[in-house]
């Protein structure tokens, strides 16, 4: 509690110094990487600022804000503008438009129909993200750090992660967790047997969580917070369809009724969701054991009947 009190008037005062007068200011909501507040101007305009936990994270989500609004058929929050740590000495802030509406994983819909046009919308969104592809390959368009050949793309980024378990040793991971960690990244090769041929522009964390719908009309009326917005499989994308209440909506199901998966989806599916959690406990720590050998015994699994 004290932090978070001391976090907003830390707020309070990033506001002032770029000449924003505020007259309240709630969080709403907090993630891996930052914190949300709705901020409301004595002119009774909203807007949301992202207050980061870590440094660095306010640009490339401006970045990935901004291409995915050239693509997506829903819409993305405009950037209003950005107040780095340098600057302020606190926190990197970004400031962006306020979209009215509430999470598609706060939705309830009973209605068959209504809910598969709100999987339609969810869907044709991603495959209209999913249909731009770079000449350049699979890479990092912030960086132009790219690649010809997405599994060893990818794999470099494997081998990073696993590196850092290594070197670092988080005390939460068990050993039965780092053990299934080795051995997924020793086993890279037989998941990755198929080639993927093209790049795809990606959000990189597509879930219910991530998208906001209009209650009122149960319409889809923004997507928000990409991380690791790139170009890549865009089958990396489609574990995250399974998380909060896309089961409910079939949204895995719908995606693959409409655009034709690898051979070795399910495989590679089991995977990424396995390196994705990974990827957060080396970025902030998270760590969650029962998750990890969850994730990793199904890929094991799935590698023995192969």
């Amino acid at each position: 509690m004290f932090n978070k009190i001391k976090r907003t008037k830390q707020l309070k005062i990033v506001l002032n110094e770029n000449r924003i007068k505020a007259e309240y200011i709630k969080q709403i909501n907090q993630g891996f990487y930052g914190y949300v507040y709705l901020v409301k101007t004595i002119n009774g305009k909203k807007f949301i600022a992202k207050v980061y936990k870590k440094d660095n994270c306010a640009e490339p989500e401006q970045k990935q804000l901004e291409m995915l609004g050239k693509y997506a058929l829903a819409h993305v929050p405009e950037v209003i503008g950005i107040s780095p740590k340098k600057q302020n000495e606190y926190f990197d802030v970004l400031f962006m438009e306020y979209i009215e509406g509430v999470t598609a994983s706060a939705i309830k819909i009973t209605n068959k129909n209504e809910k598969m046009r709100l999987s339609d919308e969810i869907v044709d969104n991603l495959i209209a993200i999913h249909s731009i592809s770079s000449e350049k390959g699979f890479g990092n368009f912030i960086s132009s750090d790219y690649c010809n050949n997405w599994e060893e793309y990818y794999k470099n980024q494997i081998r990073y992660l696993y590196g850092e378990l290594i070197k670092n040793k988080p005390f939460k991971l068990s050993r039965n967790s780092f053990e299934t960690a080795k051995i997924l990244f020793e086993r890279f090769d037989k998941v990755f047997c198929i080639s993927v041929k093209n790049s795809s522009l990606i959000h990189g964390d597509y879930n219910m969580w991530n998208l906001i719908v209009d209650p009122r009309t149960n319409k889809l009326c923004g997507i928000i917070d990409p991380f690791g917005c790139s170009f890549a499989d865009r089958e990396l994308d489609l574990f995250q369809l399974q998380n909060a209440n896309g089961n409910e909506y079939g949204l895995l199901e719908n995606y693959a009724s409409k655009i034709s998966l690898s051979d070795n989806f399910e495989l590679k599916n089991a995977y990424y969701r396995f390196w994705d959690d990974i990827k957060h406990l080396v970025n902030v720590g998270y760590c969650n054991n029962k998750l990890f050998s969850e994730y990793g015994t199904k890929v094991l699994t799935l590698l023995k009947s192969q």
